[in-house]
């Protein structure tokens, strides 16, 4: 019993040394202060750390040195016995806290605030030193409240002893503290772009990155900070703000927090002004792919294209010259292949070409461009109708215009091959295949070069299908022989083509509207109108088919954008934009955005099946998730310019922002979206 005793009392003691060197807590509102030490005694000419612990409600954040948008720093203020010295604040690393339109840099939780103080050597042992501090922060949520307070430690000088439960974790907040080291960086202007660049860093793979300024005014701290990266360091481009036309020191700091192999680290650093470093060419690493990954990925994603619905009705189209030819010579499947293999990577090179050089003249466009132009629809949706009219045996049209009607199907000539290619390409942009996002995204932030392979790798996976039929004979000795059956077969392919050119029309509905759609069916009756003419055998009447089929041309071209939001059926959704984002993460609340087109075929899947279902909408109900709808159907440079920002030339993308997800960024969901990957995300 008198063991337990002294076991009770002796526990009591140390309790009572350790708590004497916290002080008792404060409570100013939405926060609880207390002052603790890294010592239970110091010695004389020692140093300690002394820490301010600012334990906050939920939902509640102070601010770093610079705060960012908006907010005050926290402030300490010392009252020390003669000859103490005091350094200054050892900031913790900050986090980018969005607040509707503004990003403010603070913390949340129970944030140290540690400072190191120097004794003086003349002090005397058993001495008790009192370290008086006077502290402010702002803190804030939905609004912003100013507290402060006054709190005293006494600290004994002795042998220097650690405090067994703030030493370690006030170590570990100095530790953690951004320190200087071998990072050199960079900063200039151009364009009104302010470039960062960084240079070495430790070897490993950097997979995010961000920089704080220490001072205001050097760059747009709601401007998101775009990383690339080279293989002698990174690169971070952003907003410039008043400082560049105010005039700018020689350098400025800050601090650089980045991800290296998946561990946060971070480094303060000095940026000599205007000028950049060369950080060299673009590096492999599993958030930007290579070009021999990218390559791979789009002979992938090509092949798969394949099988996408928007491209059936053409290929079906090649299929079926193909059963003509599979049971004769060789020779003709082969040429017929090449031909169509040959018209597929033209395409594809054509489409690189105009978004090189549309990327080049600074406009934000992306795969499935074209079809953002209500007038490119349009003419395609006309000519699918009219090779819908030629495969149900309405008209014949001679070798001339193999390229888009009887040619295509039933002439197997070199030429109709060739179109048939070219038009394949064209309609199954609306598609992005599995593999096709991360390599055409890769793609389209290179050099022209790397962008036109990436391109060409795509069209030979999507045409290398038919280049294999060409070659294999087993493959093509399965196909049926020719027949009667070729004929009801040839005619069965219009349908999916009619379905096409409604679908185009739908399209064109969210795009222009029911006045322009109008147009377009007027359109689809005067082509008719030139077929019916054709066949007869006046030159007047040839000569009304003519302008008939001019007039037929010269509608989809007079058609112009409007503006239409596309909506979900069974969700409340609203237009997306990254102000709305930050409100909506400032009241706490989940987001789930859709960038989607209404020419995406891809993204109406996924509607279908996932988004527009009773599980996804008691899902997003009971998350109290917002849905927000980024409608790229028409060009839109702010969409654009987020799809680059996640490395993505196009849509689908999907982004997630969970309640307790505090990145600038959002999760990216697979493009294949199901309902167990949102309940995992947002659930």
């Amino acid at each position: 019993m008198i063991r337990l005793l002294l076991s009770f009392l002796l526990i009591l003691s140390s309790a009572a040394t350790a708590l004497a060197r916290q002080t008792e807590t404060l409570d100013t509102g939405k926060v609880t202060a207390s002052i603790v030490s890294s010592l239970d005694s110091v010695q004389p000419g020692g140093t300690v750390w002394i820490a301010l612990r600012t334990e906050l409600d939920e939902g509640w954040h102070t601010y770093w040195q610079n705060p960012g948008d908006s907010g005050e720093p926290v402030q300490l203020s010392w009252t020390l016995p003669p000859g103490v010295e005091v350094g200054s604040i050892a900031w913790p690393l900050p986090y980018p806290i969005p607040t509707g339109p503004i990003v403010n840099y603070g913390f949340e939780g129970a944030p140290l605030f540690p400072v190191e103080m120097t004794i003086p050597a003349e002090v005397e042992i058993g001495e008790t030193l009192s370290l008086k501090l006077d502290f402010y922060y702002l803190v804030c949520a939905d609004i912003c409240i100013p507290e402060e307070g006054q709190l005293t430690l006494e600290l004994d000088v002795g042998e220097p002893e650690s405090d067994p439960i703030w030493g370690p974790q006030i170590e570990a907040a100095v530790l953690e503290s951004p320190r200087g080291g071998d990072i050199t960086g960079a900063a200039e202007v151009s364009n009104n772009q302010l470039m960062l660049t960084f240079k070495n860093l430790p070897v490993g793979q950097v997979s995010e990155a961000y920089f704080f300024p220490f001072d205001q005014g050097v760059l747009g701290h709601s401007t998101p900070q775009n990383l690339r990266r080279g293989e002698a360091g990174i690169a971070l481009t952003s907003a410039p703000e008043f400082l560049w036309t105010d005039g700018i020191a020689e350098t400025v700091s800050g601090v650089l927090k980045y991800t290296l192999d998946g561990e946060v680290r971070s480094e303060v650093v000095s940026l000599a002004t205007a000028m950049s470093l060369d950080i060299g060419a673009e590096q492999i690493s599993g958030a930007s792919i290579g070009l021999l990954a990218a390559a791979m990925g789009a002979l992938l994603g090509g092949l798969i294209l394949n099988l996408m619905p928007c491209v059936f009705p053409i290929i079906s189209l090649k299929a079926l010259s193909l059963a003509k030819t599979a049971h004769g010579d060789r020779a003709p499947a082969r040429h017929s292949a090449w031909a169509y293999t040959f018209g597929v990577l033209v395409t594809f090179a054509v489409l690189a070409a105009i978004l090189i050089a549309l990327k080049a003249a600074g406009a934000q466009i992306g795969w499935g461009f074209q079809l953002q132009s209500p007038k490119v629809v349009g003419l395609l949706a006309l000519l699918l109708f009219v090779i819908g009219l030629n495969l149900l045996g309405l008209f014949e049209i001679g070798t001339r215009l193999q390229g888009a009607g009887e040619g295509l199907v039933s002439r197997g000539g070199l030429s109709g091959s060739f179109f048939t290619g070219v038009l394949a390409v064209i309609v199954a942009t609306p598609c992005t295949a599995p593999f096709m996002a991360g390599a055409v995204g890769y793609a389209l932030a290179q050099p022209a070069m790397t962008t036109l392979i990436v391109f060409l790798a795509l069209g030979l996976g999507f045409a290398l299908p038919f280049l294999l039929l060409g070659y294999v004979p087993g493959l093509l000795a399965k196909l049926p022989k020719p027949g009667p059956w070729m004929e009801t077969f040839q005619q069965v392919l219009a349908f999916p083509m009619l379905a096409a050119a409604t679908w185009l029309v739908w399209v064109l509905i969210l795009q222009v509207g029911a006045n322009g759609t109008g147009l377009l069916l007027i359109a689809f009756l005067l082509a008719a109108l030139a077929i019916w003419l054709l066949r007869l055998q006046s030159a007047v009447m040839k000569g009304l088919a003519v302008i008939a089929a001019l007039g037929a041309i010269a509608l989809p071209l007079s058609l112009t954008a409007g503006s239409q939001a596309v909506q979900s059926a069974t969700l409340n959704s609203e237009a997306w934009s990254p102000e709305r984002v930050a409100e909506l993460r400032a009241e706490g609340r989940p987001v789930f955005v859709d960038f989607t087109a209404a020419w995406c075929v891809t993204c109406k899947v996924n509607e279908q099946l996932v988004l527009k279902t009773d599980r996804t909408k008691a899902l997003f109900e009971k998350t109290n998730t917002a849905f927000l709808v980024a409608d790229w159907t028409n060009r839109d440079v702010q969409i654009a310019a987020e799809l680059e920002r996640y490395g993505r030339a196009g849509v689908p993308l999907y982004l997630a922002f969970p309640a307790n997800h505090d990145d600038v960024k959002g999760l990216v969901l697979p493009q294949t979206l199901t309902f167990s990957i949102l309940e995992g995300t947002l659930g």
